[in-house]
């Protein structure tokens, strides 16, 4: 008995969708004469902070990354002091309302605000993914076709399916910003793609 033909590809498919959140990272940080004075006052920024970002987002969308002293040194070398700074992130569903968080940042917590930078990132919702799915399989398909012409056969029914992982593909935007500056952000897209694997029998 003849083992039965088959023919395996895999197809990718992506769909582009707009960069509609934001991350931001920034930090409460303060100088002082000591290390205890240091930590109070970033912990003054950050209660300052949180309660200026609980007035845009809700409170499980700010977390705290880290929390870092070290001492300061002046221009003579000598001991100058300690710096902390209480580093956070905060989830915006919106660019308009990252944008408006950052500008009340800036607003009132003021040079105790360090801003590190702005992630943008899409929100690919189930109709992009099965968007990029049907691209992939159609992309199989078509792969499969050629195959089957250059071996002298027609493709037959589908034996498999198997999808990879979706991801996105395009680079999210890491922005430097001033403190004090009125903000706007330009979200661009970003590809979400996918892969799928098809074995078929040959007629």
């Amino acid at each position: 008995m003849l083992a039965s033909r088959t023919v395996t590809t895999t197809g990718s498919g992506a769909v582009s969708v707009p960069r509609d959140a934001a991350v931001l990272s920034v930090a409460a940080v303060h100088r002082a004469p000591t290390l205890s004075e240091a930590l109070a006052g970033a912990e003054s920024a950050r209660a300052a902070l949180v309660e200026v970002a609980r007035a845009h987002v809700e409170t499980g969308a700010i977390a705290t990354r880290s929390l870092d002293t070290w001492p300061q040194r002046g221009d003579d070398g000598r001991p100058a002091g300690f710096e902390a700074r209480h580093s956070l992130a905060i989830r915006c569903s919106g660019l308009e309302v990252a944008a408006a968080l950052l500008q009340a940042l800036a607003d009132g917590v003021g040079d105790r605000l360090s801003v590190d930078g702005v992630s943008l990132a899409a929100t690919p919702g189930a109709d992009h993914l099965a968007s990029a799915r049907e691209a992939a399989y159609d992309d199989a398909r078509v792969r499969a076709e050629h195959l089957a012409r250059l071996a002298g056969s027609e493709l037959g029914s589908v034996v498999s399916v198997a999808e990879g992982s979706p991801s996105g593909s395009g680079p999210s935007a890491r922005l430097a910003l001033a403190a004090k500056s009125d903000v706007r952000f330009e979200g661009g897209t970003e590809d979400v793609s996918t892969s799928v694997t098809v074995t078929w029998e040959l007629g």
